[in-house]
C-alpha cells in the first residue's frame, strides 16, 4: 500500500460570481428514468468492473418569488421513448441502452398539485432525448428555450427533416426562443453567462462541447449558495473528480459502498486503495480518473472534444466552490443525499449535500482483495 503523501489543495479561481439579495427556490425532480448503456460509450478508459453504466435523470423546477414565474430545466426521457423520432428509436437500440420510464415530468408535477398552466417555460439544456422529455404534455402556454445553433441544427423536425432527432409534437403550438449567443454578456468563471430574470437571481451558461446549444442553469438558493444544473457537461464523477482543487483525501468516511456486503456505513476507506485503478498512478489524487471516449474513428458523445474537456475544467472550478452544488443530469451517486421533489433545494449546505456526495462516484467500482 502506498505511504500516505500530503496534498495541498491548489486554490481554484476566483468565480466573480455576482452579488444579489434574489434567489429563486429550485426543487430537483426526480424523472423517474432509468437507463444502463455500455460505459465506455462515454468514458475511457475502462476501469475495474465498471462496464454498464446507470444513469438517471435529474431535472429542476424553478421559480421566482418575486415575479410568479414557473420554468422547468430539463425533463428527460419521455415516458413512451418509442415514439422519440424513429432513427433516434432505433440507434438506442442498436447502441444497447435498456431504458424504463415510469413517469413524465408533467405527471410528476401534477401529483403534487403544480399546475402546467403556470409553468412559463421549459428551457432544455439541449437536444438530446434523455433531456428534451415529451414538451406536448404541457400547455401550449409554456413556451421552450434552446440553447444557440439548436434550431438551425434541429428544424425543420423529423420526418421532414431526416437528420433531425426531434418530432414535430415537441415544437407544435407553442413559442421556442432560441438564447442567441450574443445575449450571455455576463461571465461567471470561465463561462458565459445570461441573468435569466434580470435580477441576479438565476442564470444560464453557454457550456460548449458536448452538444450545439449545451447551456447549464446556475440557481441562487441563498444569497451566497448555488445549485448548478450541469446537465451532460459530464457523465460520471470520475469525469471532473479529484481535481487539483479539491484533492483525493486519504481516507474517507462513510465508506462509499457503504451500502454494500462488502463495507459498513461505520467503516473508513483508505483511498490509497485507488491508486491501482487510476489510469495515471502517480496523480490518483489530483488528476480525474476518466476522460470523453473518443473512438478510433474519431466518433464521440461530444460535438466538440476539446470543448468539452475545457467545460469538464470549467466545472471542476465550480465544484471547488464551497458555495456552489452541481449537479450533473445523470449523477445517480446523489440519490439518497439530495432531496427530490416536492422538497426544495435550496437549504442543501445545512443538509452537507456536496461532502456527502462528493466521493460516492468511488463506490462504482470493485477492487479485488479490498474492501471497497
Amino acid at each position: 500500500m502506498a505511504t500516505a503523501i500530503h496534498i495541498e489543495r491548489v486554490p481554484p479561481p476566483d468565480l466573480h460570481l455576482p452579488l444579489s439579495p434574489n434567489t429563486v427556490n429550485v426543487r430537483i425532480i426526480d424523472t423517474t428514468t432509468s437507463m444502463l448503456c455500455k460505459a465506455d460509450y462515454f468514458l475511457s478508459p475502462t476501469i475495474g468492473n465498471l462496464h454498464e453504466l446507470y444513469c438517471n435523470a435529474f431535472a429542476f423546477l424553478v421559480e421566482n418569488p418575486r415575479t410568479g414565474q414557473k420554468l422547468v430545466f430539463d425533463l428527460g426521457v419521455r415516458k413512451d421513448w418509442e415514439n422519440l423520432a424513429t432513427p433516434m428509436v432505433e440507434r438506442l437500440l442498436a447502441q444497447g441502452f435498456r431504458i424504463n420510464v415510469e413517469k413524465g415530468v408533467s405527471e410528476i408535477l401534477q401529483e403534487e398539485h403544480v399546475a402546467l398552466e403556470d409553468i412559463d417555460a421549459i428551457i432544455w439544456s439541449h437536444w438530446h432525448f434523455d433531456h428534451i422529455g415529451d414538451p406536448s404534455t404541457f400547455p401550449e402556454t409554456t413556451s421552450l428555450v434552446v440553447g444557440p445553433g439548436t434550431l438551425a441544427a434541429k428544424l425543420p423536425p423529423w420526418p421532414e427533416n431526416l437528420a433531425s432527432t426531434l418530432t414535430a409534437s415537441d415544437i407544435r403550438g407553442r413559442e421556442v426562443r432560441e438564447i442567441s449567443s450574443a445575449e450571455f454578456t455576463l461571465k461567471i468563471g470561465r463561462f458565459r453567462a445570461l441573468d435569466y430574470f434580470n435580477d441576479g437571481s438565476f442564470y444560464l451558461l453557454d457550456v460548449p462541447g458536448h452538444a450545439i446549444g449545451h447551456i447549464c442553469g446556475l440557481a441562487r438558493t441563498t444569497e451566497n449558495s448555488f445549485i448548478l444544473m450541469g446537465a451532460d457537461t459530464c457523465h460520471h464523477g470520475g469525469q471532473y473528480r479529484p481535481s487539483p482543487y479539491v484533492p483525493l483525501p486519504e481516507s474517507i468516511k462513510p465508506h462509499p459502498r457503504g451500502d454494500s456486503v462488502t463495507a459498513g456505513p461505520n467503516e473508513t476507506c483508505p483511498c490509497s486503495i485507488f491508486e491501482e485503478l487510476h489510469p495515471n498512478p502517480a496523480e490518483y489524487r489530483t488528476q480525474q480518473f476518466y476522460s470523453i471516449r473518443v473512438r478510433e474513428d474519431g466518433g464521440s458523445v461530444a460535438f466538440n472534444v476539446q470543448d468539452a474537456k475545457d467545460s469538464i475544467a470549467g466545472l471542476q472550478e465550480f465544484d471547488a466552490a464551497d458555495n456552489v452544488l452541481v449537479v450533473c443530469a445523470h449523477d445517480a451517486s446523489l440519490k439518497g443525499i439530495i432531496d427530490v421533489f416536492p422538497q426544495y433545494a435550496n437549504a442543501w449546505k445545512d443538509g452537507e449535500w456536496k461532502e456527502k456526495g462528493r466521493w460516492r462516484f468511488l463506490g462504482d467500482w470493485e477492487i479485488p482483495d479490498h474492501k471497497v
